[in-house]
């Protein structure tokens, strides 16, 4: 038998989801699974139960938003012995559903845990306190991921990211940094950067498969720099668009680390939830340090 911790998030994604998720337990019993299922009611829960409970059981399950995963895996970062996690994506936009091609129907998503194998995968460390499973972001849209209103998100789903994105544009301001890998270094201002380890970003822009390996050791790291007018500002979104990263705007690079100085505090946001505003980022990727199950 099985024994299958089972962390649900039940303020997570659109309510015409809901119904299915508190009977997912009974669809893992019906598989021969012993459950444990735990449900969150505050920031910070799915991470306490994975550390208290993770031990004695066999498999993680967590169905809720990329942010209930992100928690998932900081718990389970700090355990000695690392168990699989299948994740049922039941959130807003599931970035990771998108990268680790599960379905966002939460009884096919179940279905994948039982039937696909755990694969290894990267994590990123900020600042050696907290971690991300796909993006570390900060700049332009960044804030959307945050602070758009629950209610709004449950209401219009992907759209109240949308409708609060265009709502940002006129709030775009640049960031004065130093941002160096290895032996490279850019300085200037940049509206946008991003470190992920995902094909797709906010839902919004899409990174080629063939260009994202989730263990090869390295991240993605989308740099835009200020543009002068809106028309360039157009040019940049359609390039962004059409995976033109030639644009003299956008620094596109793989690596496995990058430290990132900022001229004021800024604010990040890790797996879209707030990680705070500090002015001097380090990131760096912990090589295969969990287990996912997706589909190949």
């Amino acid at each position: 038998m099985i024994n299958l911790l089972l962390i649900i998030n039940p303020a997570a994604g659109r309510s015409k989801r809901k119904s299915y998720v508190f009977q997912v337990a009974d669809w893992f019993r019906g598989k021969g699974c012993s459950v444990s299922v735990f449900s969150t009611t505050k920031s910070g829960d799915a991470a306490k139960f994975v550390d208290q409970y993770a031990p004695e059981n066999d498999i993680i399950v967590c169905c809720g938003g990329d942010g209930t995963l992100n928690e998932v895996i900081t718990g389970s970062m700090k355990l000695a012995e690392r168990k699989p996690i299948g994740y049922l994506p039941a959130g807003t936009t599931n970035d990771m559903a998108r990268t680790l091609h599960l379905p966002t129907n939460i009884r096919k998503a179940a279905h994948a845990v039982m039937s696909e194998k755990p694969i290894f995968q990267d994590v990123g460390a900020f600042n050696k306190t907290k971690y991300f499973t796909y993006i570390a972001s900060f700049g332009a849209f960044t804030k959307v991921s945050y602070s758009t209103p629950q209610w709004l998100k449950n209401r219009l789903g992907h759209l109240a990211y949308v409708l609060d994105g265009i709502r940002s544009v006129g709030e775009i301001r640049s960031y004065h940094l130093k941002a160096e890998s290895h032996d490279f270094v850019w300085t200037g201002n940049f509206i946008f950067g991003s470190i992920s380890n995902s094909c797709s970003i906010g839902g919004v822009l899409e990174l080629k498969s063939s260009d994202v390996s989730l263990n090869d050791g390295k991240f993605e790291v989308l740099l835009i720099r200020e543009p002068k007018n809106f028309i360039e500002f157009q040019a940049i979104l359609h390039d962004l668009h059409h995976h033109n990263f030639q644009n003299k705007h956008i620094v596109l690079f793989h690596t496995d680390r990058i430290r990132l100085e900022f001229d004021k505090p800024t604010d990040w946001t890790l797996d879209g939830e707030y990680a705070g505003n500090p002015k001097v980022v380090e990131i760096s990727n912990m090589h295969n340090a969990v287990r996912l199950i997706h589909r190949q």
